[in-house]
């Protein structure tokens, strides 16, 4: 699955654009987020600034999945 598929999938199950951050733009407070950082893909809760979950993958699929997983569950 990629961040454009993760996109549309959320989108279609309803869940709000505002519990997630895919492309590290704009507010990453408080919303599941995935960022690629030196050729892994970390996934992360974070609040008040300070990341509660912080996942690492080998690629987009396994992230996205991750998160799809962690919101429809």
């Amino acid at each position: 699955m990629t961040v454009f598929e993760l996109r549309r999938e959320l989108e279609r199950r309803g869940i709000k654009a505002f519990e997630y951050n895919l492309d590290g733009k704009g507010r990453t407070d408080e919303r599941i987020c995935l960022a690629e950082k030196d050729g892994k893909w970390e996934v992360y809760y974070a609040e008040r600034g300070v990341k509660t979950t912080d996942e690492y993958f080998d690629t987009q699929e396994e992230a996205c999945q991750f998160i799809y997983d962690m919101l429809t569950n």
